[in-house]
């Protein structure tokens, strides 16, 4: 039965929460193992019936890709009583039932308890059973209206221990540096050693301006080209930090060329994708050792063909390079992490210019920062 009162989905995430304190926290069903995941933000479609499709809510039974993914990330807040709201992947649970309805949680059995009630009725959620031959419990499930065994629920605090949300990078460029694009619908700090944020401050027809995010916090839904510590999620730890109760997209100036989605989800019902446009999108790749933004492969795409959950990319101008040049030794060192003013004129790609040499026209770096020579 993948069917369940109207609005009872929207809410879900959040009736899972743990009763004594707001925060993040990972959600796990005593039975199966499986831990929820966001991978829509509709209600899916309504039946004359009154019922919802509950496939927004997945469950994963894999903690090391769980520790990975964003939407398994959820914060609770307390109303009073056994009433919470939660918010995940950009979206606040209770807004979607036009809140009327907010999550209730109450200890009980094995674990919470978490339902419901609209218009008199009251359900309870578990997740799907979904077992193979061998009665094992499968990688993946839903939400689905509970029945007496599969509607226990453990809450895990994220703690930056065994429970986290960590970077598995995208590509290592040729100094050995491991990079990773990410879209976040919470603001968050870095929380392991070594790890750098960045932005794409311009970009033209075949180069671009990767530029270090030095504020004391990155804000929520900005895209971001992070350098991390290794090729292990678990030394790339990011500290996902409390959300104001606007948790829409933000919306960047001139001076931000990333983008990103929270969903990549095709299930029947619940399709949110963004397709994949190689005239004016790029991805970070290495080419030559060097990081770069580049066209996306069929295998980094979601299916081929969509650009993948939580992931940034770069908005080019139609008909510009199949590649555009950065990098970590040119644009990136230069604007990002220049520390002292030499006075010295420096190229787009990083190439100091002697002292007695009259530049061309064109822009220049200097102290850090672009100027344009007439």
């Amino acid at each position: 039965m993948k069917k369940i009162f109207t609005l009872v989905m929207a809410v879900g995430l959040g009736l899972t929460a743990q009763a004594q304190s707001n925060g993040f926290y990972h959600i796990q069903n005593t039975l199966t193992g499986r831990y929820m995941i966001m991978v829509d933000n509709s209600a899916g479609t309504t039946s004359s019936a009154g019922n919802i499709d509950m496939e927004s809510v997945k469950t994963n039974l894999d903690l090391d890709f769980v520790n990975t993914h964003p939407g398994s990330v959820v914060y609770v807040t307390s109303l009073g009583g056994t009433s919470y709201d939660v918010a995940a992947q950009g979206t606040s649970l209770s807004k979607l039932s036009g809140n009327r309805l907010n999550a209730q949680v109450k200890a009980e059995g094995e674990g919470y308890v978490i339902w419901g009630t609209y218009s008199g009725t009251t359900v309870y959620l578990g997740d799907a059973s979904n077992q193979d031959k061998n009665d094992n419990y499968k990688e993946w499930s839903y939400i689905k209206e509970a029945g007496s065994k599969n509607r226990y629920w453990k809450f895990h605090k994220i703690d930056n221990s065994t429970h986290f949300l960590g970077i598995e990078p995208d590509v290592k460029d040729g100094n050995g540096n491991y990079w990773g694009s990410m879209y976040f619908g919470f603001p968050f700090k870095t929380y392991s050693d070594g790890m750098k944020v960045y932005y794409v401050e311009d970009a033209g027809n075949s180069e671009f301006v990767l530029k270090e995010w030095t504020g004391s916090t990155v804000p929520a839904a900005m895209p971001v080209i992070i350098r991390c510590s290794s090729d292990d999620p678990e030394d790339n730890i990011i500290n996902p930090l409390p959300m104001s109760d606007n948790v829409s997209e933000a919306k960047y100036g001139s001076d931000h060329h990333l983008y990103g989605r929270y969903f990549d989800n095709t299930d029947t019902g619940h399709e949110n994708y963004k397709a994949y446009d190689s005239n004016t999108m790029r991805v970070i790749g290495v080419e030559s050792g060097e990081l770069v933004f580049t066209k996306a492969s069929s295998d980094y795409l979601t299916s081929g063909k969509y650009m993948p959950h939580n992931k940034a990319w770069l908005e080019v101008p139609s008909g510009a390079k199949s590649t555009l040049v950065s990098g970590t030794s040119g644009i990136a060192s230069t604007v990002s992490e220049t520390t002292t003013a030499d006075d010295a004129l420096y190229t787009l790609t990083g190439v100091k210019l002697p002292k007695n040499v009259t530049p061309k026209a064109g822009i220049y770096i200097k102290n850090g920062k672009k100027v344009v020579i007439k």
